[in-house]
């Protein structure tokens, strides 16, 4: 394997990882786990808080373990060995989910276990890896790699619900565990931490592209200023970008994760209820190209801020789905407007800080962040709990979103992010 004798550019491969690494990611995270519930809390006996605390566990392992190790994700082979050893650590710990009797043993397995092979997952190719390899084409790469999500919720609800059925939870735990810890193992052969590392330039450009001898005179990498952590530490952008971030992370998950249980609840069959996650997987996979390159043209935070406020005001309309048609409807939209946030986060955070530490600076913005989104579901749950339904948890998510999108609009530039004139693009 020799990135710089390939025929195309080798960047267009860490897209690839970046795309499918994504989907089982997110699959593995959110998707697949949300047909787990049911089948889970009736069998054991547990409550949708307790079963939701698991997700609590590996956010708060990923965001307060990812400071320390967000340096490595910049080194030449931190981020290849990381995304292998996490994909043996997934696979391990997934297929131990078919012997769980006590929570503990949840907790540890999918909590603990989880929460350490993600450190390396594949949002940590997109968010650290892909900006190194793309200045120019930074959002349309972007939006390629982080499409990949929307694969994770076409393929994971649909496919584990039919084995669920067929095999029971346990066994499915199994299969899962097997087929998506070897295709991260196999993802990660082939990550390459930066172009330079393997005689490449950014973009794909040449040597006299870079010296302005190229056919069009263009912002290229060297013409980007990287800020360092302790420079971006000291810039209320991040501050900003990390308040926007976290108030997402507060709305986000816990929604998806307790879609399939709401429509169970008002009287969708499962089947029904997965088809409409594939809805939203399907138009949010092939929105999110376009919400690159539309990232390219316009401020980055503009569309995050319009995107999210959008989001916030639809989930009131989510709780008043009846149908099959309108459902797919909603999904449908839903999977535009939350299509784009993944992109517009990651491209925010490389256009406004450079490429050079992105692994360090963005790992100093997870805790706060993936600790929301972690206890999102949680909240969700005890808000159910407490209820008896999803209204005011609903209400919770959608006021996050909205929020979000009104800090959004504060996050301008820090002053010396990118020498070019479109820093805020």
């Amino acid at each position: 394997m020799f990135p710089d004798r390939w025929p195309f550019f080798y960047g267009w491969v860490i897209v690839a990882v970046a795309f499918l690494g994504s989907g089982v990611a997110v699959g593995v995270g959110l998707w697949g786990p949300s047909v787990f519930v049911i089948p889970m809390t009736e069998e054991l006996g547990w409550s949708r808080a307790t079963f939701f605390l698991a997700f609590t566990v590996r956010g708060a392992i990923v965001g307060f373990s990812a400071p320390f190790v967000g340096p490595l994700f910049d080194s030449r082979n931190g981020p290849r060995i990381g995304m292998i050893a996490g994909g043996v650590l997934m696979g391990a710990s997934m297929v131990g989910l078919r012997y769980v009797e006590h929570l503990w043993q949840f907790l540890l397995l999918f909590g603990v276990a989880g929460g350490i092979a993600d450190l390396a997952s594949g949002f940590v190719i997109s968010q650290s890896v892909v900006p190194k390899w793309f200045v120019r084409r930074r959002g349309r790469a972007l939006g390629l790699s982080i499409a990949g999500v929307g694969l994770g919720a076409t393929v994971f609800p649909g496919g584990i619900a039919l084995l669920v059925n067929a095999v029971g939870w346990r066994e499915t735990w199994m299969y899962f565990g097997i087929i998506a810890g070897s295709i991260k193992v196999i993802l990660g052969l082939f990550v390459r931490t930066r172009p330079e590392d393997v005689g490449l330039l950014p973009d794909g450009d040449s040597a006299l592209d870079m010296q302005g001898g190229g056919l069009y005179p263009t912002r290229m990498a060297d013409d980007e200023r990287s800020l360092t952590r302790k420079e971006a530490l000291h810039s209320r952008a991040f501050w900003m970008l990390i308040a926007t971030f976290t108030l997402v992370g507060f709305g986000i998950m816990g929604f998806q994760t307790n879609w399939i249980p709401f429509l169970l609840e008002r009287n969708f069959t499962l089947a029904s209820a997965a088809s409409g996650v594939l809805f939203y997987g399907i138009f949010s996979g092939l929105s999110r190209p376009f919400w690159g390159l539309i990232g390219e043209r316009v401020p980055p935070r503009f569309l995050l801020a319009g995107s999210t406020i959008f989001t916030g005001g639809s989930i009131f309309f989510f709780l008043n789905v009846s149908s099959l048609p309108i459902l797919a409807g909603y999904m449908a939209i839903a999977g535009v407007a939350m299509g784009g946030f993944l992109i517009l986060q990651s491209l925010l955070t490389a256009n406004y800080f450079g490429r050079e530490h992105i692994g360090a600076i963005t790992a100093m913005m997870a805790p706060a962040a993936i600790v929301s989104t972690a206890m999102s579901p949680l909240i969700m749950g005890v808000l159910y709990d407490l209820n008896g339904d999803y209204v005011y948890a609903f209400t919770f998510a959608a006021v996050a979103w909205i929020a979000a999108g009104v800090v959004a609009l504060m996050a301008k530039p820090p002053n010396r992010a990118i020498a070019d004139s479109k820093s805020d693009s």
